[in-house]
């Protein structure tokens, strides 16, 4: 068993990864400012201590952990934002401080620390490298960082990530290795059945002008350029203007908080649901006993939050060994073996057996209520 403490916990899809792996998780402590963020890991992984606001914690006083692991927000550094840095005006670029004061008195054998890509180039790198320098300035850590797309690996979701993974030095081995890129399943693996073909009438409400004219000009547009799609799965991010709108038919756009309800699906004749959009994450379903706790529109920006379960389980089956947490032959890369053989992994029963304590029925529920509720509604109730 390991111990594991996060900071800006997000869904915990790294205790996700880790119960892939069947690594058993002593659950030291979560920690995020949303209530709603709150509600969910409450639900589905409660800490022994819940921690509102890290900025608050002593740290001397905190639990100390064999893995810690923090996405500090990338509001400041991502383009999608003002880009604000350290100088961010509601504070959130100075967290990744609190995050290395952590680390400076726990001192962890392993931490992974997750960004947007943003971070590199921002202020002509004067962010990333001032990170870098305080991280090593521990004196304690072997670091490195490496880009990681979850398309990448095994699930078929443009998104990059920037991931930075420390080793005590007195536990590094000297054998981690950054897993290797290995591609993804097609992108059909990943959405329910459709029940019917859609028509060129199928689209977004009028209502929502942008979403609704920028999924008929699409569509005209593939049609034109001698595609079919309302036969082939095409993803259009239909709630950007169309200047800078995008679409693809070989992976899902990156789910992010401002697509509560995820892309528009072309020969869905809809919006994802919740449940494809948590696929696109390598998270756990309703289908598989996850307790929604929250509404939907919540739970949306809460995946588009996350960091992807492929991607940390596979830094997890490098980097465990490499500090001595487990040994190397009990993991499995479960998503380098799904590209040989060439199908896409289903969750391990093993990492579900808790979860599965609802009954069947009230499973049945959640699902209902998932399908039930429209995705442009559920946008308009966040």
């Amino acid at each position: 068993m390991i111990s594991l403490a996060t900071d800006c916990s997000g869904m915990e899809t790294p205790i996700m990864a880790l119960k892939n792996l069947g690594v058993e998780v002593d659950h030291l402590f979560s920690c995020d400012v949303n209530r709603h963020v709150r509600t969910t890991i409450m639900a589905n992984f409660p800490p022994k201590v819940f921690y509102d606001d890290l900025t608050k914690r002593d740290n001397s006083k905190a639990a100390a952990a064999d893995v810690y692991i923090a996405g500090f927000p990338c509001q400041p550094f991502s383009t999608a934002g003002k880009q604000q840095g350290f100088d961010d005006e509601l504070g959130r670029g100075t967290i990744f401080f609190k995050v290395r004061d952590y680390i400076k008195a726990k001192s962890p054998k392993v931490f992974i620390l997750e960004n947007v890509i943003g971070l590199l180039r921002l202020n002509g790198g004067e962010y990333f490298e001032a990170i870098m320098k305080s991280l090593h300035g521990l004196g304690k850590y072997n670091i490195t960082y490496k880009v990681m797309n979850t398309k990448d690996h095994g699930i078929p979701q443009n998104r990059k990530r920037l991931y930075f993974v420390g080793i005590h030095k007195s536990h590094d081995k000297g054998t981690f290795e950054w897993p290797e890129v290995i591609g993804h399943r097609p992108l059909e693996e990943f959405l329910e059945p459709r029940k019917v073909r859609p028509t060129k009438n199928d689209a977004p409400p009028r209502s929502s002008t942008t979403a609704h004219s920028n999924v008929k000009a699409v569509v005209k547009l593939l049609e034109k350029q001698g595609h079919d799609p309302l036969n082939e799965p095409w993803i259009v991010d239909c709630d950007s203007t169309f200047k800078f709108m995008s679409y693809n038919k070989t992976h899902s756009l990156c789910i992010t908080t401002r697509r509560p309800s995820g892309h528009w699906i072309t020969n869905r004749g809809r919006y994802m649901t919740t449940g494809e959009m948590m696929g696109f994450q390598g998270m756990w379903k309703p289908q598989e006993g996850f307790k929604v706790a929250v509404s939907l529109p919540q739970l949306g920006k809460q995946v588009g939050n996350a960091m992807s379960v492929n991607v940390l389980e596979r830094i997890f089956v490098r980097v465990l060994p490499a500090a001595g947490l487990v040994p190397a032959k009990k993991l499995h890369d479960r998503w380098e073996a799904a590209a040989v053989k060439g199908a896409a992994p289903s969750t391990p029963s093993r990492a579900l057996k808790r979860l599965r304590s609802g009954s069947p029925e009230k499973q049945e529920r959640t699902l209902k209520r998932l399908r039930r509720i429209a995705p442009e509604k559920a946008a308009r109730k966040a």
